[in-house]
């Protein structure tokens, strides 16, 4: 396959990431797949890692990290971290049971966006579909509809990834991976639907692989779910009994007047991947009329349970606070009848089913997911190395399923 070419004299490019750094990035990666589920961190890990990231916001133009813990009643530690400059969202979320984890989060999702808006020219390249042996199916379901027919025969950049199952050099095209989210769009842009499905941060390749692989499994079950009649009827299950880690979470929100619903979003994987939504029901004035809502796929029910409740939780900080990019004047404009059927659905439509047995026993652990999703037919599962900084550690990785299908809210 091309590995790169000049767009005016067809000259080959000089790559920034040559195939033995790739080579390695993929053996960082299933080496990792090796090692069993890390479950919960360690008291004080989440202190150390904000210290050591602390100047790589300064590089990275992350001017501000503002706590917005107590902007809601909850108390459950929300962070926000703004970067004026981005080319996409110019503020970014972090939530955790400790205030230096949601600080983490909150510059780990900034950095993500921050990586994949300065990717180097020389790590790409101009080809087409066609030429470069790309399936038939490859990336059609990323697609936007009006270019599923012709797109393998335009010209577009690509990089290079690297199958994980194989350890095979792949290109993937490369609005699929930057988030230089700029109007009027780069060149080239404008075939895929613009996401961040897949982009993670974190201290080493394989917790970011994994992170972005858990969230493409995620976005496309619910993007399933979006189209399936009846979802909401069907697939609710019943919040009690999915673990202690739940529990806890229900009563600290039951406390403050705010009650759950979850669903489960069937994954053609079998991964767990659950839907959560919030409201106030507590006696008087509430804080935030508007209900709330998470999603999140995990090893487990209750590991996915418990990231979607956070997220649906943290989402009323973001809410309240009036400061995200992705929620436009319409998600605070929302009718009465939408807000009271939204209420409707969380309160009304009884406890939920039992979790299927089937359901309910945990992935083994990271290999058994990544045979999961390829026998599901989500694959091939692609990785491309965004960028990392040698200082910190920190590594930011671009997960693709090809054969996922997108999701995109405009809240």
């Amino acid at each position: 396959m091309p590995t790169g070419f000049d767009s005016e004299d067809g000259t080959r490019k000089d790559q920034a990431f040559r195939s033995q750094e790739l080579a390695g990035f993929h053996q960082a990666i299933v080496t990792g797949l090796r090692q069993p589920w890390l479950h919960g961190t360690v008291p004080g890990d989440a202190d150390e890692r904000l210290r050591r990231i602390r100047p790589l916001c300064r590089r990275a133009r992350i001017t501000r990290l503002a706590e917005l813990t107590g902007l809601d009643r909850l108390e459950l530690p929300v962070v926000q971290a703004i970067r004026p400059a981005a080319l996409s969202e110019v503020t970014s979320l972090g939530r955790g049971i400790a205030l230096a984890e949601a600080a983490v989060g909150a510059v780990m999702e900034s950095l993500e966006r921050y990586y994949a808006e300065a990717i180097p020219p020389a790590r790409t390249f101009l080809a087409r579909a066609e030429e470069l042996d790309v399936g038939d199916g490859m990336f059609e379901p990323l697609l936007l509809p009006d270019y599923r027919e012709n797109w393998r025969q335009r010209v577009i950049p690509w990089i290079r990834g690297v199958d994980i199952a194989t350890g095979c050099l792949r290109p993937v095209p490369l609005e699929l991976v930057h988030t230089c989210y700029t109007e009027p769009q780069p060149a080239g842009d404008g075939l895929f639907v613009r996401t961040t499905t897949g982009l993670a941060c974190h201290m080493d390749a394989c917790s970011a692989f994994l992170h972005g692989l858990f969230e493409c499994i995620e976005r496309d079950a619910i993007a399933r779910a979006f189209a399936t009649h009846g979802f909401f009827d069907r697939m609710r299950i019943d919040s009690t009994g999915l673990g202690a880690r739940v529990d806890h979470i229900r009563s600290v929100a039951a406390a403050s007047g705010i009650t759950f619903a979850l669903w489960h979003a069937p994954s053609p994987a079998g991964v767990p991947v659950i839907w959560c939504q919030t409201i106030e029901t507590g006696t008087g004035e509430p804080i935030l009329s508007l209900p709330t809502e998470g999603y999140a796929a995990g090893p487990s029910v209750e590991a996915a349970a418990v990231s979607a409740m956070l997220e649906a939780l943290s989402a009323r900080a973001g809410a309240i606070s009036g400061a995200r990019d992705d929620q436009t004047r319409g998600h605070y404009r929302r009718s009465v009848d939408a807000v009271s059927r939204a209420r409707q659905l969380i309160l009304e439509e009884g406890p939920g089913r039992p979790v299927d047995a089937g359901l309910s026993a945990p992935i083994a652990d990271p290999v058994s997911l990544l045979q999961l999703v390829l026998s599901a037919g989500l694959g091939p599962v692609l990785a491309v190395p965004v960028g990392s900084d040698g200082e910190t550690g920190v590594q930011c990785v671009r997960t693709v399923l090809a054969g996922a299908c997108p999701f995109f809210v405009l809240r």
